[in-house]
């Protein structure tokens, strides 16, 4: 049975867009806090620094990276919506980095957080600088990976389904990630 703050999330999630996602209904049996904090950040960063193309590219990134179906076709279809081309699409989802800045050192930064778990030297610090990604930025892709993380992890332990809505799209799109073979911690990204 849903909790009254787990019901208030799915009420909010209808209202903002437009149904209860397949990943906020698996969570309202149980709590109903991941799901508002969710959208409370979800809200901030839309008032952000990173644009909704640099945003769904660096999410779309992070779904490949945590091997999540689900977060795969939720986040390819925002960024089609976006703006982002099909082909580009296409390349995050088969592990390929955007072929231009700003938007290919956005990615590199966010594969470079994950990997070194947010140790990012100096050096690093000022080359991506130097190349668009600011501190304020890179904080925001921070709260990217967390976002990311939690609805990856979700996904994987309740086997929520692709939206109804979303499943045109995931047949569309080439490279689509799924439970790898091996979970073991290794490195993910090529380059």
């Amino acid at each position: 049975m849903p909790t009254t703050l787990a019901s208030e999330v799915e009420r909010r999630a209808r209202e903002t867009y437009g149904v209860v996602p397949n990943l906020f209904a698996a969570l309202s049996d149980h709590t109903g806090m991941p799901g508002a904090v969710y959208m409370a950040a979800d809200e901030a960063l839309m008032r952000g620094l990173l644009n909704p193309v640099e945003q769904q590219a660096i999410m779309l990134d992070l779904a490949r990276y945590h091997g999540s179906r689900y977060d795969a076709v939720v986040h390819a279809r925002l960024a089609l919506d976006a703006g982002l081309p099909p082909t580009a699409v296409d390349r995050l989802l088969r592990g390929e980095l955007p072929q231009e800045d700003p938007l290919r050192a956005l990615v590199e930064a966010s594969r470079a957080s994950c990997e070194q778990r947010g140790w990012l030297d100096k050096e690093a610090l000022t080359q991506f600088q130097s190349r668009g990604v600011s501190r304020g930025k890179l904080f925001e892709i921070f709260a990217l990976i967390g976002m990311k993380a939690f609805t990856a992890f979700t996904h994987h332990i309740s086997g929520v389904e692709v939206d109804d809505a979303l499943k045109s799209t995931e047949a569309q799109l080439s490279a689509v990630p799924d439970k790898p073979a091996d979970i073991r911690r290794q490195r993910l990204f090529i380059g």
